[in-house]
């Protein structure tokens, strides 16, 4: 199996079980229960992917791909923290693709976030 779609499919476990937390015992609603596990993951891996990276004895890497994918699915908070605590893939040069799917990632669910829980408090017209 490739180290993309292994990676992929521990990232959904790992969303799934906390999804289960979140949303049935915590009893938060299904959209913030998905935001929350997904960007818990999503810092997970940033720090995983940092750590890998500082051990040069290791040449398993978690793709970029898969760290896009985390943020487009929600894990956006995650990756901006995940970014400004471990320094990783701040270098807008190298891995400006990764800033510009965050970008992206960010404001599609900031619409969502305002559409699912802000919209019949505050609406725009």
């Amino acid at each position: 199996m490739r180290a993309a779609s292994f990676s992929a499919l521990v990232a959904l476990a790992i969303i799934l079980a906390l999804q289960i937390v979140l949303f049935v015992e915590l009893q938060l609603p299904f959209y913030a229960a998905w935001l929350v596990g997904t960007s818990l993951t999503t810092l997970a891996f940033y720090w995983a992917d940092k750590r890998l990276a500082r051990i040069r004895r290791f040449t398993i890497r978690i793709p970029e791909r898969t760290l896009n994918l985390l943020a487009l699915a929600g894990g956006f908070a995650g990756a901006w923290l995940g970014r400004g605590l471990f320094r990783h893939k701040t270098n807008i040069r190298k891995h400006w693709e990764m800033f510009a799917v965050l970008v992206l990632a960010t404001l599609i669910h900031t619409a969502l976030i305002y559409w699912v829980f802000f919209r019949d408090l505050w609406p725009l017209w």
